[in-house]
């Protein structure tokens, strides 16, 4: 499939060229960008699958945004059912906010299966730690007045780099931006309903032994209220895309995905042997 024309902010696309495969959509969290997913990207490529990323509006490569600490997560999403209309209904991978927001672009049918990385939850699941919670207090401020802002690097050592080596954090550190208040508030509250009867396509939930940010009973939590498998990064944090032995993480993702035809297969069979319901009674 050819590259679209006038991609929906930033959308970078490789593998798309003499591909008929339906493309890999994968969306960040916050205070990141499409970069994260710039090592996965090729091996999606080189399983036959056009690889996309977006970048939410006011994050690099897009132009800052003066608005950035007022976007909400309704902004993003509509930032990514942009994106997947442009892609025409993808495959999607969401990394810790773009985890939840997956997931509403498959509540709208606009996702054909999405794999949800230490997932942000939706309304039902809480999702702060105690290392979240004790650092909190800090970022109130932003949080409540919906200002930019952006962790103390100690403070994303903790919680978000804790399994990325030390030598390679402050590489990452640089490429973080500020991010949205009122986005960083809507997420810790939950205020976002996605109800399991909306999910009308496979997924795969990915929660990473030793998250800190997210942790793994919260990916526990969203597997079980979807019916959805789980698979655990064991030894892994919350950045699991630069930590050592990522690669084994992303095989397991990209096998599901291969798979996914069968999955399809089994689960429209399924609907098949159903014993159809109706509305009469037999006296």
């Amino acid at each position: 499939m050819p590259p679209p024309s006038l991609p929906p902010h930033h959308l970078d696309i490789i593998g798309a060229e003499n591909s008929d495969r339906v493309p890999v959509l994968c969306l960040h969290g916050l205070f990141a960008g499409g970069w994260v997913f710039d090592h996965l990207r090729p091996l999606i490529a080189e399983r036959g699958y056009p690889a996309a990323a977006l970048s939410f509006r006011g994050h690099p490569p897009n132009p800052p945004s003066r608005k950035m600490g007022g976007h909400s997560i309704t902004d993003y999403c509509l930032d990514a059912c942009e994106a997947a209309r442009v892609l025409d209904r993808p495959i999607v991978i969401g990394h810790s906010l773009g985890g939840l927001v997956a997931l509403m672009l498959v509540g709208r049918n606009l996702a054909r299966a999405a794999i949800l990385v230490s997932p942000a939850p939706p309304r039902g699941i809480s999702v702060l730690s105690p290392g979240v919670l004790a650092r909190m207090a800090m970022y109130l401020p932003a949080l409540l007045l919906s200002r930019a802002f952006l962790p103390f690097a100690s403070h994303l050592d903790a919680l978000v780099l804790n399994r990325v080596p030390e030598a390679d954090r402050a590489e990452l550190r640089s490429r973080f931006v500020a991010d949205s208040g009122k986005a960083a508030r809507q997420a810790a509250l939950g205020i976002f309903t996605v109800p399991p009867r909306a999910i009308r396509a496979p997924m795969l939930v990915v929660g990473a032994e030793h998250d800190r940010f997210i942790p793994l009973t919260v990916a526990r939590r969203v597997a079980q209220m979807y019916s959805a498998p789980l698979h655990v990064a064991q030894g892994h944090g919350h950045f699991l895309f630069a930590e050592p032995g990522w690669e084994r993480e992303a095989k397991v993702m990209l096998d599901w995905i291969d798979d996914l035809p069968r999955v399809m297969r089994d689960a429209s069979a399924e609907v098949g042997r159903r014993p159809l319901r109706t509305n009469s009674t037999v006296g």
